[in-house]
């Protein structure tokens, strides 16, 4: 027996869902290019808008705004590359290693999105954003504080000469970050930051650390 052609079908909730979170994902990435390109403040919403193809009632529907949107991209992309790093550096024993690690996952996260870095170097030499200043200090500590951990069992081991654990750390971000930040913008990108250059630069600061 068929069921009458009038008999509305009824949806399947959870292919619903999917959708929405698939139209949520979507807007997200679209915004990380439009951050990443332009940087924070001279993005609008409508060029998200444009970008993501909807419009603006979709756009609020998900998010309260562009702040929000943006604080939601700070959430994934700076939680995920710190989960990675502190994986990582489980894996391996000793301060040389666990450095080589981080620079290395460091790299290889940045290589695979490098949209990613450049809205990471947007936001921190762009200016200040309201709202957004207290979470991206957070994650920066954070990040700083863990290879600050590594750094501070190398001096106490003897890996590292007794110096600045503060100043060590800083040399040592400085080092793997302005590389990151150089070469994130070049086209070829993700074919720079390589295991190479991460083994170049680890024998560099340790060479220079225990020189100093």
């Amino acid at each position: 027996m068929t069921a009458p052609k009038n008999l509305k079908r009824k949806q399947n909730p959870n292919a619903n869902a999917s959708r929405s979170g698939e139209m949520r994902e979507h807007v997200l990435d679209c915004a990380l290019t439009i951050f990443a390109e332009k940087g924070y403040a001279a993005t609008s919403v409508r060029d998200i808008i444009h970008a993501a193809g909807v419009t603006q009632p979709t756009l609020y529907y998900y998010f309260d705004g562009k702040l929000e949107l943006f604080l939601e991209l700070l959430n994934v992309k700076y939680e995920a590359s710190l989960r990675e790093l502190q994986s990582s550096i489980t894996e391996v024993q000793g301060c040389r290693e666990q450095l080589h690690s981080i620079m290395l996952q460091s790299f290889i996260y940045c290589a695979a999105d490098v949209r990613v870095p450049r809205l990471m170097f947007q936001t921190a030499y762009g200016p200040a954003i309201p709202g957004a200043t207290e979470q991206l200090e957070r994650l920066g500590s954070k990040r700083f504080d863990l290879v600050k951990s590594v750094i501070s069992r190398g001096v106490a081991t003897g890996e590292l000469p007794q110096s600045s654990v503060d100043g060590l750390t800083l040399a040592f971000c400085c080092l793997m970050d302005q590389h990151i930040n150089v070469l994130s913008r070049l086209e070829d990108a993700p074919t720079k930051l390589t295991p190479q250059l991460a083994d170049w630069l680890i024998n560099l600061f340790f060479q220079g650390a225990l020189a100093a």
